[in-house]
């Protein structure tokens, strides 16, 4: 199963929940620290470049990467 983070709003602890989607869809859940119910799902922020010439920086080169190769292309 999947893990999502989640902050308490009221005491802005973080947590982690271990969840089904089935059980995501349910609603919230509420903060291991306070109790509260009133929590918030993180989003982290992840993902990969694929230098195609037309990046963010327009220069050709992933600003992550070097020598125009992305570490995550298998070619």
């Amino acid at each position: 199963m999947p893990n999502y983070n989640y902050e308490c709003q009221d005491c802005h602890h973080i947590f982690e929940v271990t969840a089904s989607i089935k059980d995501m869809e349910k609603g919230n859940f509420p903060c291991e620290k306070c109790g509260s119910k009133n929590t918030k799902r993180l989003y982290d922020g992840f993902g990969f470049c694929h230098s195609t010439g037309s990046d963010v920086d327009n220069t050709g080169s992933c600003p992550t990467c070097q020598n125009n190769t992305c570490s995550l292309d298998d070619d």
